[in-house]
């Protein structure tokens, strides 16, 4: 149990990523990562598939897949992976909860930007209407990676505590350091394309 629900202490995030990682390694490319502040935060990898979303036409006579725009490849080569996309859970002192980083690079190193990311990521018309419905610009921004220092994306952490305290009885699941991480991605996840497997119990 977490001893403010919703809310975590460092400590209690610590743990809960460390039983995420537990549970999950087996089926996820997942790691728990100290920062240089020697701080955890959570890394989840995985690859971008160009048939992640159908959504654009494509023209059949494309010839040169490493120049072509993606959005006109998924539907000819829809199992050709083009990038990575590198998902990091960190805990947030300010909002104490986790937040939810990511940063999208094409296997040529390009990295994308927000509004190409939604547009490949983020398929369901309902959860991009909510993402846009946040106020301040919508849900996904971008700044500095507060364990690297660098740029990423992030979903705003303003409605975490509001979300798991409103679903968690609603779904009758009591939510602990052993289940905080994967019940809080059930519900942000999609906002970014990261969709948990099914795992064994």
């Amino acid at each position: 149990m977490t001893s403010d629900f919703p809310f975590l202490t460092r400590s209690e995030f610590g743990n809960c990523i460390e039983e995420f990682e537990r549970a999950y390694g087996a089926v996820v490319d997942v790691e728990v990562r100290k920062s240089r502040g020697s701080h955890t935060y959570l890394s989840i990898h995985k690859p971008l598939f160009l048939g992640q979303n159908n959504d654009d036409a494509v023209d059949s006579d494309i010839e040169d897949v490493e120049d072509a725009d993606p959005a006109h490849l998924d539907t000819v080569c829809p199992t050709l992976e083009y990038g990575r996309i590198e998902y990091h859970v960190v805990y947030s002192a300010s909002w104490r909860v986790p937040v939810l980083y990511v940063r999208v690079h094409t296997n040529a190193g390009v990295e994308m930007d927000c509004t190409r990311v939604t547009d490949m990521l983020v398929t369901d018309s309902k959860v991009r209407g909510a993402m846009d419905a946040v106020e301040f610009g919508g849900a996904l921004g971008i700044q500095d990676h507060p364990e690297l220092n660098e740029p990423f994306m992030y979903l705003h952490p303003c409605h975490t505590a509001t979300l798991l305290r409103a679903v968690a009885p609603a779904r009758g699941v009591e939510i602990d350091q052993r289940n905080y991480i994967s019940s809080w991605l059930s519900l942000t996840g999609a906002a970014v394309g990261l969709f948990l497997p099914s795992i064994p119990h």
